[in-house]
């Protein structure tokens, strides 16, 4: 092909990239709920799969959408009804909201520095608050009508998994459906080992932080519980995040610091434990995706579809450099994106490998 060909095919492909990727956003209200379907699907597959060996597939598949079902409107259900307790409870925290702001005001005073203007008046910080709060309140009722549209296209999802296989089969030719197989088995079961390892270890931090704030009498250890198990998805600042809430809580609660400085020094080495000894044993580099592209990736799909997008936002880079590892003209931007050469050769290598045994022996796609 000539440099000139070359020249005009990347910049269709780029137009082309950029039309699809304003399409995509322009239609978030539509693409969103069908992209949490699929990481519903993703997380539940294998539990699909062993239930259809003991019970008929349209019991498996109800028995897996109810416990989906039940578990994503009930805890957003009683997030909120906590939330609107914290609500209701932030009078008697305003006394001690406005002794801790006069302290600060005093102490800097104190080494002659002017934070005056840096509050905002005892009333309107309260209210400030219970804007916030009410908010979040708003916020977890209206994603309950996107969670319920998931949940009927993660029904779909698992339905049309099985008979993907033979389409393709019926669309290309036997090389294009060989490599379309094998990049399809890398994602899924790349994806599906993180999205499920990442449940399992964000459930643990949160259980960890919901026990810690219990023990230590922090009002609302379900809420804090529940908030560090949706804010651990997002790599590496989730956790920080999390902690934050009921350590200020604490402070407000307690007279003295002292259960706040337990509560985060407890949460900063579990959070540490499960991080960096559990998660990393349990996923391996199977990833292999650069820090730096792991926190572009943050920025740019929280930019793109909002806090869904910052959750999913690794899954989503791992299914863009899984295809970019099978298509040619694109490996070199899947060898950037990962942490390092010889990890991306050997997994590259391996994954092939790996669909290439899978496709014979199972002709569903399972």
């Amino acid at each position: 092909m000539r440099s000139s060909d070359k020249t005009r095919n990347y910049l269709l492909a780029i137009i082309a990239a950029v039309l699809v990727g304003g399409v995509l956003y322009s239609m978030r209200p539509v693409i969103l709920p069908i992209v949490l379907a699929i990481f519903f699907a993703l997380l539940v597959r294998p539990v699909h799969r062993r239930l259809r060996k003991i019970v008929p597939e349209a019991v498996s598949l109800a028995l897996v959408t109810l416990l989906v079902g039940l578990l994503l409107i009930a805890i957003p259900l009683m997030f909120a009804a906590n939330i609107q307790a914290i609500v209701d409870k932030v009078p008697e925290y305003t006394p001690r909201i406005q002794a801790i702001i006069e302290e600060v005001r005093g102490l800097a005073r104190d080494i002659h520095i002017d934070v005056d203007n840096l509050f905002l008046s005892d009333k309107a910080a309260v209210d400030s608050l219970l804007s916030i709060l009410s908010t979040t309140v708003q916020g977890a009722a209206s994603f309950l009508g996107t969670i319920v549209l998931s949940l009927f296209i993660m029904i779909f999802v698992l339905t049309e998994a099985d008979v993907v296989r033979s389409k393709l089969a019926l669309m290309l030719d036997p090389a294009e459906e060989d490599k379309v197989t094998q990049s399809a088995a890398s994602m899924r079961a790349m994806l599906t080992q993180y999205v499920a390892t990442k449940t399992l270890i964000s459930a643990l931090s949160g259980l960890a932080a919901g026990l810690f704030t219990w023990a230590l009498g922090i009002d609302f250890p379900f809420v804090w519980g529940v908030l560090t198990f949706v804010l651990y998805y997002i790599p590496n600042f989730g956790s920080m995040i999390a902690m934050v809430p009921p350590v200020l809580l604490a402070l407000i609660q307690f007279e003295t610091p002292t259960r706040a400085i337990i509560a985060f020094i407890a949460m900063v080495v579990s959070f540490n434990l499960i991080g960096n000894v559990l998660e990393p044993r349990l996923l391996g580099r199977t990833l292999s995706l650069s820090p730096f592209v792991v926190f572009i990736s943050l920025l740019f799909w929280g930019w793109y579809w909002g806090f869904v997008g910052v959750v999913l936002s690794v899954p989503l880079t791992v299914a863009l450099k899984i295809v970019f590892e099978h298509i040619d003209a694109l490996r070199p931007l899947a060898i950037i994106m990962g942490d390092d050469p010889e990890d991306f050769r050997a997994t590259t290598g391996s994954s092939a490998a790996a669909a290439a045994a899978e496709s014979p022996r199972d002709p569903t796609g399972d």
